[in-house]
């Protein structure tokens, strides 16, 4: 969520030779259109990552398309339903046009404040923000607030799973991704040390060095 490029932007670079990435900012009213949209725009068959809001997005695109999704990489979200009083008391926040004030908290709060690269983390989340924008989060956060409790639909994902966690991940706690690891079949867990809930941003070399051996091996599974 008010997220872009720049949130995947060092593993766009470094898993170029394995994968042809293709990144979308994704931003309708519901879950399921925005998973349409993805559909839409993506190959016959793919690898498909998602942080936060996008790896909801992500385990809807799965359960629509399961046959489309080639292996799935998840970061940082939560299966089960929303917390509906805090996620609509954003959306009046944002309404009421404290927008920025929003973004600043966020910004504190989505990464581990002890973490090695918390401080550019937060910087980038800031900017990424700007650029999104009021309406972009606003639908996105709607189509969150809305979405479907995917927790019955983890055990019948049957392409490889990724699961990179921030210890420190005070939006989607660590135990949510045991949890999923716990209930897909066969998903790999990585847990980060000094992260919160943007591992890309926070602990980049080990997020792409878990992602690459993740993708070298199913490739040579022929997934």
């Amino acid at each position: 969520m008010l997220c872009d490029e720049d949130l995947y932007r060092s593993q766009i670079e470094r898993l170029r030779d394995l994968v042809e990435p293709l990144l979308l900012v994704v931003a309708e009213p519901s879950m399921p259109a925005a998973a349409a949209t993805v559909l839409r725009h993506a190959p016959e068959r793919f690898f498909l990552a998602g942080t936060s809001y996008g790896g909801s997005l992500a385990l809807e695109v799965a359960a629509t398309a399961p046959a489309r999704v080639a292996g799935l990489w998840l970061m940082g979200c939560d299966p089960g339903p929303y917390r509906q009083t805090v996620e609509r008391g954003l959306n009046a926040r944002v309404q009421a046009g404290e927008f920025d004030a929003v973004v600043d908290e966020l910004a504190k709060a989505v990464v581990s404040r002890g973490g090695p690269h918390a401080i550019p983390a937060m910087a980038t989340f800031r900017s990424m923000a700007r650029r999104a924008g009021p309406t972009l989060l606003l639908r996105q956060n709607t189509a969150l607030m809305e979405r479907s409790d995917r927790r019955g639909d983890l055990s019948r994902i049957s392409c490889p799973t990724l699961l990179v966690w921030g210890r420190e991940d005070s939006f989607a706690d660590v135990e949510h991704g045991h949890d999923m690891a716990a209930r897909i079949p066969g998903a790999r867990l990585v847990v980060l040390d000094g992260c919160g809930h943007l591992p890309t941003l926070e602990r980049p070399e080990e997020a792409t060095r878990a992602a690459r051996e993740w993708l070298l091996a199913t490739l040579l599974r022929g997934g």
